[in-house]
């Protein structure tokens, strides 16, 4: 699933950037992103299915366009 893949590239960034600038843990991150527990980001992160909602709001907190969590950004800020 390329969709998922992407997500989950995307996920993984996001949590790397949040953890630089000092959001540390799973439960810090939910929280910070919004609709979602600490367990079950750790279950995204480690593979488990990413649904369009979360992604949407991924998009939200971080003020991305909407689709950004479906696509791989190898020139992104996040990626680096």
């Amino acid at each position: 699933m390329p969709i998922q893949h992407a997500r989950h590239v995307n996920l993984r960034a996001v949590l790397t950037q949040l953890q630089r600038e000092g959001l540390a843990g799973y439960e810090e991150q939910a929280q910070h992103l919004g609709s979602v527990t600490g367990q079950q980001l750790a279950a995204m992160d480690q593979g488990a299915p990413i649904d369009a909602s979360f992604a949407a709001q991924v998009e939200w907190a971080l003020h991305r366009r909407r689709g950004w969590m479906d696509e791989l950004h190898g020139d992104d800020p996040l990626e680096a």
